[in-house]
């Protein structure tokens, strides 16, 4: 909730839907917007009143009485609290060209001297769906992304137990129900949806925190006087639709251009969701020659040519014929660059600490200076001289 004050300052209360607590960089944006006069309040939103309008005019909390501002920030999540059960904001779903709607998140622990950690992370495809592992320090993340459609959520847990393999008997797993597609508008009247309220794709590139960065960047090129100037709503409205509607499209190409057809599921992101003529004339020609600038989706969302060229051709859809000229050039400075890129390679995985050495270092010096700065904070004892 943002208030627009006539000297230009502005005050900030935020009003945040936070689940299973907050992780340290969550603690440290918090810590750094306190530092600078935002003022937080954790409270429930009961109650949401109107102006005539349609505006929202002030909310009802349970612990702090009715809060009143001028902009509202909708950061609650799937449930999209305000713009979508205040203000009624119609939601676009994607069901009909992503069809993963599910996930099981679990918290792996791994032995650090034993096992080290990987500086990657991994997804791998189950019968319906797909496995993301993230190396943390100490622990991996990881979890199954499904299509409820097609396997339930007692049968996907078991088939991700038996995937993880012994490693997860004693860990808990957290079911999640996703939201895919995106708000209509994401700024409706004086209400800016940020981040899952306002949209979402599954997380298969892992872009939740791009769309909640992205959003945040296109209000402050937006941000509105009083008035809420229409012009700079539609704008940003076409900003973000086009930029979620183009990583649903990256999205659609990982599962339609996919060669794995061994289960339902599978079968069903071939046959069964719906691919634009334009995205398929793209196909068309990408299996002539690789994509380019000016071949891919040319509204801002984040992915670059060069992505869509390692994507397909790590699903084997590779180009049935390359550029005429290159019959013409011989393969010795390609094959030499190669070379050059292993020979750095090799040298740099002997010569550098490993991923697991570094983040000891990291960790280590953060707690030293930690400690070192809350010492310089105390009273300086000075010892009583014994005669």
């Amino acid at each position: 909730m943002i208030s627009l004050q006539q000297s230009g300052k502005v005050t900030f209360a935020l009003i945040l839907n936070i689940e299973n607590g907050c992780n340290k960089h969550a603690r440290f944006m918090k810590d750094y917007a306190m530092e600078r006069g935002v003022k937080q309040i954790v409270d429930d939103v009961v109650d949401i009143k109107l102006t005539e309008d349609g505006s929202i005019d002030s909310l009802t909390t349970k612990e702090h009485g009715i809060l009143s501002g001028d902009l509202f920030i909708d950061c609650t999540g799937f449930s999209g609290l305000l713009i979508n059960k205040a203000l009624g904001e119609p939601f676009i779903s994607y069901s009909e060209s992503l069809l993963c709607d599910r996930a099981i998140a679990m918290q792996i622990p791994t032995d650090l001297k034993k096992d080290g950690i990987n500086p990657y992370t991994t997804a791998t495809a189950l019968s319906s769906g797909w496995v993301w592992n993230i190396p943390l320090y100490g622990r991996n993340g990881t979890g199954y992304v499904y299509s409820s459609a097609f396997i339930s959520p007692e049968e996907a847990e078991q088939e991700f137990r038996q995937h993880l393999g012994v490693v997860a008997d004693n860990c808990k797993s957290s079911h999640i129900k996703m939201r895919i597609g995106r708000n209509r508008n994401s700024w409706v009247k004086n209400c800016v949806a940020i981040g899952l309220s306002s949209g979402f794709v599954e997380p298969l590139e892992s872009t939740g925190i791009f769309f909640i960065q992205h959003g945040i960047e296109e209000l402050v090129s937006h941000f509105p006087s009083k008035y809420f100037n229409e012009e700079l709503i539609h704008s940003y409205n076409k900003v973000i639709a086009n930029c979620i509607d183009g990583v649903r499209e990256f999205l659609t190409l990982h599962y339609y251009a996919s060669d794995r057809t061994d289960t339902d599921f599978w079968r069903a992101t071939k046959n069964n969701i719906k691919v634009s003529e334009e995205l398929q004339e793209k196909l068309r020609l990408w299996k002539n020659r690789l994509p380019s600038n000016k071949s891919i989706n040319p509204k801002y969302h984040g992915f670059e040519s060069y992505s869509y060229s390692v994507m397909l051709m790590g699903l084997n859809y590779m180009p049935e014929s390359s550029l005429p000229i290159l019959e013409h050039i011989g393969n010795h400075n390609a094959q030499a660059a190669f070379v050059e890129i292993k020979e750095r390679a090799n040298y740099l995985t002997s010569t550098l600490p490993s991923q697991y050495e570094y983040l000891t270092y990291v960790i280590k010096s953060q707690e030293q200076s930690e400690y070192l700065s809350m010492v310089s904070d105390q009273p300086q004892r000075i010892p009583a001289l014994i005669s």
